[in-house]
């Protein structure tokens, strides 16, 4: 099953989280397979540097933030268009989202409230996370694997660069990235992911599954090459034939 198509579907923020675990001390280029949600594959660039980052999103969308300037950029390759503003602005735009979700919580739980309890705290119980021991080389770098579950509604492996050093972006992203779960549940499996950040090192391969009360389905990626060398200029820029949107 392909996950369902929104403005703001739960993994499309998802790669945000990554921007929360790029090396501090060097620029670095990081060139992947992917496998989106619809079953496209693609491989593509990615970007880390002490102020920047620009990743691609489990359906092919295109992330930039920029740290000095608190912008964040989002890139449809598919409409070719983008949006582009003031992380303030996107803050605000998550209010509002929040807003909305609380009614639409508040008429699942109202439904059974106890039921409802039964289920949160079944979810709750069922979370897992644990470092495999297992190790090996991507892109000719050493990375350790770590899985998180949570009964049948996700399944999150990682293989992660040990030894990195990382800046922590996600604190300033989380509002956003939170911004994009549609439901309750959805919400949780994103705010677990947000909390793997406390593995030291980048993420060379992932692959996620999961499930929730209104999406299911899959993505995967995994690096190819990575550089460590000056990022050009060029690599933050949007193709000139893309058309500016706004929310």
């Amino acid at each position: 099953m392909r996950s369902r198509s929104s403005s703001w579907s739960f993994w499309l923020l998802a790669p945000l989280v990554a921007c929360s675990a790029i090396p501090a001390s060097a620029d670095v280029t990081v060139t992947a397979r992917y496998t989106l949600v619809n079953g496209d594959t693609l491989t593509r660039a990615s970007y880390y540097s002490g102020r920047r980052c620009r990743v691609t999103a489990p359906d092919g969308r295109e992330f930039m933030y920029d740290k000095k300037g608190k912008q964040l950029t989002v890139i449809n390759h598919q409409a070719k268009t983008f949006w582009s503003g003031p992380l303030a602005r996107a803050d605000s735009l998550a209010d509002s989202i929040f807003q909305e979700s609380r009614k639409e919580v508040a008429k699942i739980t109202a439904q059974d409230q106890e039921k409802w309890m039964e289920k949160v705290q079944a979810f709750n119980d069922s979370i897992r996370v644990h470092k495999t021991g297992v190790s090996r080389k991507i892109a000719g770098y050493p990375v350790s694997e770590w899985i998180l579950t949570a009964g049948e509604y996700l399944h999150h492996e990682r293989w992660v660069a040990r030894g990195m050093d990382v800046t922590n972006y996600g604190p300033e992203v989380e509002k956003v990235v939170m911004a994009s779960v549609m439901d309750p549940l959805g919400r949780q499996l994103m705010r677990m992911l947000i909390g793997m950040r406390s593995l030291d090192g980048l993420v060379l391969s992932s692959t996620t599954t999961f499930k929730t009360l209104s999406q299911s389905g899959s993505f995967s990626y995994e690096a190819v090459e990575v550089l460590s060398k000056p990022i050009p200029e060029s690599a933050w820029q949007i193709p000139t034939e893309y058309q500016r949107i706004r929310p």
